[in-house]
């Protein structure tokens, strides 16, 4: 099993707050040898609730004024220092369309209106060219974070029609000319074998390279391992973990980073080939998030913001990682 973990613009904005030697520091912490070891990085595609404030990269129907600039302050900065380090894989998720493609008018809850789909392929493309020139090449995307669930932060709802629409009349034929992969799903576990049947029986399984799935409504070993049975050349990646949410806690580390460690004994028992956690580096509050979405990431900054702090979580998954 290979390791990962996200970053958010929240994590980059906090990595930047550190010296050059600390920031150093961190890279070996999650990507040496002596550390995590991390080979995965996840990042979104336009803003999501660990951002400093909401964005999206363009708002005309023909894309013409499309710019990843607001990435540039901070979030590619950071990949490229991390990919400096170590040649690492890239998955990206998008946790919106752009707002007029969706049937409110905005980032937050509603759907892709039902004219918008191959203008959103589109725009997939771009983004992913757009982050090629910068030398960032994204081997993996998933075609929408957590599709259920209506939050109150960047979000869009899919039911599974919509979702084979959206990936294989729109996303497949957008990726040919990228090496990028198609992970399907990117949300809980609960029902996991009856999605990926769902999702990919009779199907062509051009550009699909797995399914990717998150932790927060339990392990689920049952669902990963029919989907492990039924599905055995496929990829398994579990995409986001988090702890100290709703609310957010300082107190009860340990016993946050016991419920890491038997999310990833079971993921591991279960053959999943990638874990990947949520964000890298958040702060003493965890945060920034512009909708008070505070959780727990295994490194935090310090309270004066300037120096960082390895948690009990960091230390469960250094054990982990050095057992595998």
């Amino acid at each position: 099993m290979e390791f990962g973990g996200a970053v958010t613009e929240a994590t980059a904005y906090n990595f930047a707050r550190l010296s050059a030697k600390r920031q150093r520091e961190f890279l070996r912490a999650y990507f040496g040898k002596n550390g995590l070891n991390y080979d995965w990085v996840r990042i979104s595609i336009g803003s999501n609730d660990f951002c400093l404030s909401s964005y999206e990269y363009t708002k005309r129907k023909d894309l013409r004024d499309f710019s990843i600039e607001r990435d540039r302050e901070y979030i590619i900065p950071m990949l490229k220092k991390i990919l400096e380090y170590k040649d690492v894989k890239v998955i990206a998720s998008p946790w919106s369309p752009p707002s007029f493609m969706k049937t409110n008018g905005q980032l937050v809850g509603g759907k892709l209106k039902r004219n918008h789909y191959k203008i959103y392929a589109q725009y997939i493309r771009k983004w992913l060219k757009a982050y090629a020139e910068e030398g960032i090449k994204v081997g993996y995307i998933t075609p929408q974070n957590e599709p259920e669930a209506e939050q109150r932060w960047e979000s869009c709802v899919y039911n599974y029609r919509q979702l084979k629409r959206l990936i294989y009349k729109h996303l497949v034929p957008a990726l040919r000319g990228f090496d990028t992969k198609i992970l399907i799903w990117d949300h809980n576990k609960e029902k996991l074998s009856e999605v990926a049947h769902v999702l990919l029986d009779g199907i062509s399984r051009d550009k699909i390279a797995g399914i990717a799935f998150h932790w927060y409504k339990g392990i689920h070993e049952r669902e990963m391992r029919t989907v492990r049975r039924d599905f055995p050349e496929l990829m398994m990646v579990a995409s986001e973990m988090c702890c100290g949410f709703s609310p957010y806690d300082k107190r009860e580390w340990q016993k946050d980073a016991e419920l890491y460690i038997r999310e990833l004994q079971a993921d591991k028992e279960c053959g999943v080939d990638v874990w990947i956690d949520w964000n890298m580096l958040l702060d003493w509050e965890g945060g920034p998030t512009h909708v008070g979405n505070n959780v727990k990431s295994p490194v935090i900054l310090n309270e004066r913001g300037d120096d960082f702090i390895l948690t009990p979580i960091y230390d469960a998954l250094l054990g982990f990682v050095k057992e595998k």
